[in-house]
């Protein structure tokens, strides 16, 4: 049983790092397409998900992301002129995030560049292998109660 238990800890330590790096290379390779526009990966985050959110709650809870920190990226963005807020009509405590047309710019820069990580970091992969991963990953994510 300790053979096992050793080789599960083993394959679980390289995972975990492998996800470390792969997304502290996703964050090197969004940054280095967006130099010159002076932002932090959480701006990127809340410019990358106006698209399909509107409020920085949902954005902090959908890429787990604190609530003080994504204030603080929508001020910036804000005095960037990337995004507008107005006060939510179906919650008055939330703001309504949009982006203005400099911010709809950046974020098909950080579109553009999202796929062209995906097509390297997939390249050669099987769709069959790219689904047992997806299911992988599925699995070890309900085993923590995270949701995805």
């Amino acid at each position: 049983m300790k053979e096992i238990l050793d080789k599960d800890l083993g394959i679980v330590s390289f995972y975990l790092v492998a996800f470390r790096k792969i997304s502290r290379a996703y964050q090197d390779f969004q940054l280095k397409a967006l130099d010159g526009y002076d932002l932090s990966p959480n701006e990127i985050i809340v410019l990358s998900s106006l698209d399909t959110v509107t409020t920085a709650s949902q954005i902090a809870s959908d890429h787990d992301v604190s609530k003080a920190l994504l204030s603080r990226s929508v001020k910036l963005l804000k005095e960037k002129g990337y995004i507008t807020s107005a006060i939510s009509e179906q919650d008055k405590r939330e703001q309504d995030l949009s982006l203005t047309e400099e911010g709809r710019a950046v974020a098909r820069i950080i579109a553009e560049t999202n796929r062209r990580f995906f097509k390297k970091v997939v390249h050669g992969v099987e769709q069959n292998t790219l689904d047992i991963v997806t299911m992988m990953l599925k699995v070890l994510m309900a085993n923590l109660n995270i949701e995805g």
